[in-house]
């Protein structure tokens, strides 16, 4: 009897529909979901960017981009992994069937687990998540303008200008190439070039990419007699000499010379004086 009892009630039957292909359809809808909300991501910024600040020379980088893409593939897959767990309807009517005769009163497995209103209110809330977190990627942005950095979190929260900088860093990497980094009075530091951006027209009317604004404040920078702190010189030339675009741009804030530059051919040449010379010269005395 007891072995009857476990056959038919202890070992529920497994689920056929949420079985290793809901688990492969769920993680591909969870992948598109996140591309698809990338996509609207960017889409987005470009348009509040360019609604916000379209009458001025500037372009944002994106702060917070990256963590938020992991935030929300995070979020898509808590929605796969909760109706993944939970019962279907045909499993809940089965084990009421079997658990209703024999055990009397006593409460089956998919009575304990989530109704299904719950689960709908735990997937809105998951959903309401990936929109939340989308806003706040698209608001939270930093504006390089010609006058200065301003930072925003849906509304400004931070505002520098160039003149209050106290030292910059020019370096580069073998992997992301050249980064400029400026240190404010107060100690807080901003790097200008390496992020997700969006130029508003203006700015793309103006300058022909970020390093080329970069040259620009690199130049107000000399105007205030703030040098440059070039660290990894050899590596920016490897990086960018190839890069006919932006290699004079870089050659500019790296302060680059070429050495093997051949001599300017206008300036005459002094020959030593030669023996003949020499000799007329005493003939003549």
């Amino acid at each position: 009897m007891n072995s009857l009892l476990n056959n038919r009630v202890g070992k529920p039957k497994k689920s056929r529909k949420r079985g290793c292909l809901f688990l492969v359809a769920g993680s591909v809808l969870a992948l598109l979901g996140t591309v698809l909300v990338i996509f609207l991501i960017s889409l987005l910024t470009d348009k509040v960017i360019e609604a916000r600040h379209g009458d001025e020379v500037a372009y944002a980088l994106m702060t917070i981009v990256k963590p938020c893409y992991g935030i929300v593939l995070l979020l898509f897959y808590g929605i796969l992994a909760v109706w993944y767990m939970s019962p279907t309807k045909e499993e809940e009517r089965e084990q009421k069937k079997q658990f209703a005769p024999m055990l009397g009163e006593r409460k089956s497995s998919a009575e304990q687990s989530l109704p299904r209103r719950t689960l709908w209110i735990i997937t809105a809330a998951m959903a309401a998540g990936i929109v939340i977190t989308s806003a706040v990627c698209v608001n939270t942005y930093q504006l390089v303008t010609e006058d200065g950095i301003r930072t925003y979190c849906f509304f400004e929260t931070k505002r520098y200008e160039w003149k209050q900088v106290s030292a910059y860093t020019v370096d580069c990497d073998s992997q992301n190439g050249l980064a400029v980094t400026f240190t404010m009075r107060d100690g807080r530091q901003y790097e200008i070039l390496r992020g997700v951006n969006s130029a508003t027209d203006a700015f793309l009317k103006d300058y022909t990419s970020v390093t080329h604004f970069a040259t620009m404040v690199d130049q107000k920078m000399d105007a205030f007699q703030i040098p440059p702190n070039i660290k990894h010189y050899e590596r920016a030339v490897e990086f960018y000499k190839d890069y006919e675009g932006l290699w004079p741009y870089v050659a500019e804030l790296i302060e680059y010379r070429d050495l093997n530059a051949l001599p300017d051919e206008t300036v005459p040449e002094t020959k030593a004086p030669s023996e003949t010379a020499g000799a007329d010269t005493e003939t003549k005395s």
